[in-house]
């Protein structure tokens, strides 16, 4: 029996919490990458670097990028520098609009200087991604997604220490790196349930450091899992993990950490984790950097194909939206999601 068609809201909401739904959803929330393209800010005449730092004009472009893409979320907040800004780091801004702002200069030098700001959420842009949160919930009301992001402990930890001084303390000074991420932790769980209260329905952690291409499963044991499983003890939303690279090692120690889905690259077998992942849901593994840059509509289709037969709970660019990539690209892995027969 066919089942009622839902607003997009519901269709996430009730994939992400294990109920049915009457298509896949086509999103953008999990993943270390954006939400917005170089031609969405030309459609808008909304630009970086700009956005990054006016409320209204993030919330204009963010649901610009749902309505042009036709992806199931307005996303909010997608870039890596808000925390590192906030506590410390030195920021750079670039006058282009198809780069991000960055965290160009340590903000600390021992644990010994660690200080949590008075008012951390008010720091720097902290208030614009709040504003921007609660702008776009009062527009798209129930009817989208409201989704938002933050940096991962370990990451977050690397740039406020500096990324050699950092990975040199995780062999030498294995205590200080845990300093530094139990603060970054803190932090994290802080800004995320703010994020909640501002109208965020789904919050997703990236960790572009905790992945096998950079680190081993001891070191992820020691460091980021407990941490993770901190944040997702501490958080009462939806919740979602990104890891970057080839995480399939790790996915036996992911699963049992509290987040409600993970979201994954090609380079992960769908059909292989299936099994072990149980209740947790899969999100991806359409090649962000790959076939949605520089393939055409056709192979991306396919490839969507492949991972909705796969069994792919959402459909999504693995790695978010890259500035340059082909908005006919992006359109595609909606189309194709709502065209793909359910199996009953």
């Amino acid at each position: 029996m066919k089942i009622l068609k839902f607003t997009p809201k519901r269709r996430v909401l009730a994939a992400l919490l294990g109920g049915e739904v009457d298509e896949v959803p086509a999103t953008c929330i999990g993943a270390c990458g954006g939400n917005v393209t170089v031609e969405i800010q030309e459609a808008t005449g909304i630009y970086w670097p700009e956005a990054f730092q006016d409320p209204e004009k993030m919330a204009k472009l963010a649901i610009a990028s749902q309505e042009i893409t036709g992806l199931g979320n307005v996303n909010i907040g997608h870039e890596f520098s808000i925390l590192p800004e906030a506590l410390g780091c030195g920021i750079k801004f670039y006058e282009r609009n198809d780069l991000k702002p960055a965290a160009i200069k340590p903000a600390y030098d021992s644990p010994e200087q660690l200080k949590m700001p008075d008012d951390f959420l008010k720091t720097d842009r902290i208030p614009v991604i709040m504003e921007a949160i609660g702008l776009v919930r009062k527009q798209v009301g129930d009817f989208l997604p409201v989704t938002s992001f933050i940096f991962g402990p370990y990451s977050l930890a690397s740039e406020l220490a500096g990324p050699t001084k950092f990975m040199g303390w995780g062999i030498k000074k294995p205590e200080n790196a845990k300093k530094f991420i139990d603060f970054a932790t803190e932090a994290i769980i802080q800004y995320a349930k703010a994020q909640y209260r501002a109208g965020s329905d789904i919050v997703s952690l990236g960790e572009p450091l905790g992945t096998p291409d950079i680190i081993g499963l001891a070191t992820f044991r020691k460091y980021i899992k407990p941490a993770l499983k901190r944040i997702a003890d501490s958080l009462e939303g939806i919740r979602i993990l990104h890891l970057c690279g080839d995480v399939e090692p790790f996915i036996p120690e992911i699963v049992d950490i509290g987040f409600d889905a993970i979201s994954i690259k090609p380079s992960v077998d769908i059909a292989r984790i299936k099994p072990i992942v149980g209740k947790v849901k899969i999100l991806g593994n359409v090649d962000s950097k790959g076939v949605l840059t520089h393939g055409t509509v056709d192979e991306v289709r396919a490839v969507a194909k492949k991972a909705l037969e796969a069994g792919i709970t959402m459909l999504e660019p693995c790695c978010g939206l890259e500035a340059l990539m082909p908005l006919n690209n992006i359109k595609v892995l909606a189309e194709e999601a709502k065209n793909f027969k359910l199996k009953v």
